[in-house]
This record gives structure tokens, sequence and C-alpha cells, in this order.
């Protein structure tokens, strides 16, 4: 399988965390954190950084990230209107040589590049029963989403499971793959027959909001100090 790894690092700076992908955390740019996992992987799997921003693909351009390829995308794909999956799509469409594609993000920054290679290892053994793959937690407790119980029924005494037993799945947003076809067919970065792929909670962090900037310095110190 012909893999191409896509990493979108807008240079437009978030308006929750000023700067985020290049702050300083724990010493060195956020997106290091993940892009020095990720260049441990085989050297078969092709990495693109893809940006709008050409001063972001000179930040780095050092030598420990050599490997790196670098993707132009227009600017429409900076906004805030597009999307994970208008990311994944325009760059399968401006690399179409590939088999399938993994979308990794530089604020999921304790991703170990040991879960990475499990989960590309999983979908490898899987293709030919799932199109996509993605990360997840596994949760338990009862869900509401616009005015509905979705994993029980509130109108029936015997509809309430116990809280454990009332097991969901949450997507950590840090790792997607999917197939050229099913990318290009569905235009977005999940399938229609997709593998869910948990992982622990101490892996899942997405960096979004000051607070997740705070855990993040929690949880590398912990994993460094381990």
């Amino acid at each position: 399988m012909k893999l191409a790894i896509q990493v979108p690092i807008k240079g437009k700076s978030s308006q929750r965390v000023p700067n985020k992908n290049f702050r300083d955390l724990n010493g060195k740019p956020l997106c290091h954190w993940l892009l020095d996992e990720i260049v441990q992987l085989p050297i078969d799997v092709d990495i693109y950084i893809d940006s709008e921003d050409k001063e972001v693909f000179q930040n780095l351009s050092i030598p420990a990230y050599s490997r790196f390829q670098y993707h132009t995308r227009e600017s429409w794909f900076a906004e805030d209107h597009a999307n994970g999956n208008h990311l994944l799509h325009q760059f399968a469409l401006m690399n179409p040589d590939y088999d399938a594609y993994a979308q990794l993000f530089v604020t999921a920054v304790t991703l170990h590049h040991g879960i990475i290679l499990e989960a590309l290892s999983a979908f490898q053994k899987n293709v030919d029963k799932h199109d996509s793959l993605f990360l997840v937690t596994e949760e338990t407790g009862w869900i509401w989403h616009e005015g509905k119980a979705l994993n029980y029924d509130p109108s029936k005494p015997n509809g309430l499971p116990r809280s454990q037993d009332a097991t969901y799945f949450k997507e950590t947003t840090g790792m997607y793959m999917i197939t050229r076809q099913a990318a290009l067919q569905t235009g977005c970065r999940i399938g229609v027959n997709p593998l869910p792929y948990p992982v622990s909670p101490e892996y899942a962090l997405d960096i979004d909001t000051m607070s997740d900037l705070k855990e993040a310095e929690r949880l590398l110190r912990f994993q460094e100090n381990s």
C-alpha cells in the first residue's frame, strides 16, 4: 500500500490559542512534538506538510525534518469555513498517486509514533473490510444530542442500562486514514465503513483552548518522567 501522510499546519493564528502551532510548549515549538514522532515512521511512508503559508515551510526546513515534503494549499482551505474533510479531499485531488491517505494534526501533541504505527498496521490488515480508520477513546455515560437520548431509552423503565454498559466512542481528532477511492468518492476523511481504533486517553489530547495547553504541559512532563 502506497501511503501519504498529510500534516496540516496553517499559518493563520488561532483565536483561542495565539500562535498555536509554533508557540513554546515545554521547551520546543508545539508542532514539533508530533513532527518528532512521525519523522520516525518507516521511510517508505511519504510525509507532507500542508499549509497555505510558505513561512511554515521555511520554519520547518531543518535537517531533522529533511524527509518532509511540502504541499501548498489554496488560501480558502486556511479559513474557518474549511474543515478536516475539505483539507483531506483537496490533498487527495492534488496527490492522486497513493492508495491511501493519513491525516494527522500537530495539535495531538501526546500522540506517540508507536500508536501511529499500530493504527497504520491495523488499517492495512483490515482494508478489505474497512475503507477508513480513525482514533477514538472508549467512553461511558448517557449521551444526549439536540434534545434526544442517543444510547438509551429514557421513556422505558428498562431502557436505562448501567452507566458502565452505556459505552460509546469519541473521536480524538488526532489521526484519520482513508483509501483513495473512498476519499474521492465521499469527499470526506471517514468512509462508509470505517474502523474506530481505540487509544488510551493520554494519547487523545487535542489542543484547542488554553486549558488544553495547560493539560498538554502536564501530560508531556509526565510522559518524559515516566
